[in-house]
């Protein structure tokens, strides 16, 4: 849906910019993505570890508070089943009528890892910024109180976590507890079904990519769940797909949130799943290894379950700020990070985002204005020589050959080139589709008010229904602004009805948005009109 819409408006945009030379604008398909590889991993035939399975007994919960999260975890597995964060009053987890949640710890055939009671040394850890770090410590007792067995294996999951920070440092400890070796052929810890869908509030998803998402050999590999424009999704139910190389990490993200599991050492794969009702579960699979007796092999982790936002992800230094999409294509994302700076230094000197769109809009407006006024500046000119262009189309209406020539030798002796309009414009698209990127998918307008009827600029700006259709004013107000602009620059008598078609066509578009595109859209709309006003005060109309 996303690239479809993208397009959409690429195309208003170069309709636009070319309509003075009658080129009509060309749909480009959108570039199919490679599939993910799914590849089947070899397990040794050695004799491996096998626990058995106790009877489910009642279970414990464990609350985790800090001053950011709230979190629920379950003697039954180690698991996490709820995670809540307070500063966005969201919880993270997806309910699922299985009960199956997150961070559970897998060895292939031992179900009892996830369906047994596992002991755990407190009930309650409560961190403020007095008390900012603690620990809450898991064991694993397969065969009574001692944890011995014929493999004797005693598994430990602690758990740091931090009052100032989302993310959870995780330490797996593997002891064996008997004089002769255990073989683990592959383990892995996993996070889902799914993380919980924020956006159903909105009525439908604008935003861009959300889905399992691994980082390997310094790119990402992106799963679909579902099927795309003209290409099924490239993960099946009951199929997992696997992803080998080195490991940087694996998560499920959403618009504004994510849940991210990054090995400190070297993993074999991440693993995507996808059950029923297309919640995906993500998972690192350690490489295989073997405890020599009475020894202890510990793996550790760090889970980031929190928001995607870009400053305070890259900050942990793990490399997650690569799952944050500041814009739909890579070459654009350093002029995004400019563009982002500004706009939270924006809300500091004014708290209110939507004056932070404003002042964005204007300063990008400001930045740009050599090239808009050049375009502008070219506009008029191609205004001025309008009659004479016509008169030489009905004189030559019947050879286009004629007219052709008679065209350039009218562009040359008045100076004026027909794609002059069009460069200024193109240099501008950078910072057009950074900012628009910016807007579209920033975590910073979620809930943010900004004036009257506008509680959350992440949303439309409905302010009630007729016959159950939403009326929104800000998309109304733009597709306003954008007849006055066509009005203005409109060169052509006989593209004027053309054009005027241009409003509309925005406007459906733009209807659902969230209020702070459309904010920025209709004040970028107020902005363009102004300098047109002034330019076409201080230049001629008419040929010489």
């Amino acid at each position: 849906m996303e690239k479809r819409t993208l397009l959409a408006i690429v195309l208003c945009i170069m309709v636009i910019i070319l309509y003075n030379i009658f080129l009509a604008p060309k749909v480009v398909p959108p570039s199919p993505q490679a599939p993910a590889t799914e590849k089947i991993i070899e397990v040794p035939k050695e004799e491996v570890l096998s626990l058995p399975e106790i009877p489910i007994i009642k279970t414990r919960d464990i609350i985790v508070e800090t001053d950011l999260v709230k979190a629920v975890f379950t003697t039954q597995g180690a698991r996490l089943k709820s995670y809540w964060l307070k500063n966005y009053n969201y919880e993270l987890i997806s309910p699922s009528e299985e009960n199956r949640y997150p961070l559970s710890l897998e060895i292939p055939g031992q179900r009892g890892l996830i369906l047994e009671n596992w002991k755990v040394d407190k009930e309650r850890l409560i961190l403020s910024g007095n008390n900012p770090t603690g620990e809450v410590r898991f064991t694993y007792l397969p065969a009574g109180e001692a944890g011995l067995n014929s493999q004797g294996l005693k598994i430990i999951k602690t758990l740091k976590f931090y009052n100032d920070s989302y993310k959870i440092d995780a330490k797996v400890d593997f002891q064996n507890t008997i004089s002769r070796d255990v073989y683990i052929p592959e383990y892995r810890l996993s996070w889902g079904p799914g993380i919980k869908e924020e956006e159903q509030k909105a009525g439908r998803r604008y935003g861009q990519f959300s889905g399992p998402v691994s980082f390997i050999n310094g790119k990402l590999e992106k799963d679909t769940l579902e099927r795309g424009f003209l290409k099924p999704p490239s993960v099946k139910v009951g199929i997992p797909t696997i992803h080998q190389g080195k490991i940087g990490w694996v998560a499920l993200k959403s618009k504004y949130f994510m849940a991210a599991l990054v090995p400190s050492e070297a993993a074999q794969a991440t693993v995507i799943e996808k059950d029923g009702e297309n919640k995906a579960t993500v998972g690192i699979k350690m490489v295989p290894f073997s405890i020599k007796g009475k020894e202890t092999i510990s793996h550790e982790f760090t889970i980031y379950p929190g928001p995607k936002d870009y400053e305070l992800v890259k900050g942990l230094g793990l490399g997650l700020e690569q799952a944050v999409d500041l814009a739909w294509w890579s070459w654009v994302t350093p002029i995004s990070l400019i563009l982002l700076k500004l706009f939270k230094w924006f809300y500091k000197i004014i708290p209110n985002y939507g004056v932070a769109i404003i002042l964005i809009t204007l300063l990008t407006k400001v930045i740009l204005l050599p090239f808009t006024q050049k375009s502008f500046t070219h506009m008029r000119a191609m205004q001025a020589i309008q009659p004479k262009i016509n008169a030489l189309r009905e004189k030559h209406k019947s050879n286009p050959q004629e007219l052709n020539k008679h065209m350039m030798r009218l562009y040359k002796e008045h100076k004026v080139n027909p794609l002059g309009g069009c460069f200024p414009m193109l240099l501008q698209m950078p910072i057009f589709f950074a900012l628009f990127g910016l807007l579209y998918t920033s975590i910073d307008l979620r809930g943010a008010g900004f004036i009257w009827w506008i509680k959350d600029l992440s949303l439309p700006d409905t302010v009630g229904y007729l016959a159950g259709f939403p009326i929104n004013i800000l998309p109304i107000l733009m597709g306003l602004t954008t007849v006055i602009q066509q009005k203005m620059t409109t060169v052509d008598p006989r593209q004027a009805k053309m054009m005027l078609l241009m409003p509309i066509f925005m406007t459906f578009i733009f209807y659902n948005f969230a209020s702070g595109l459309v904010l920025y859209w209709l004040m970028t709309n107020i902005l363009t009109i102004g300098q047109q006003y002034i330019i076409a005060k201080r230049m001629p109309t008419t040929a010489q």
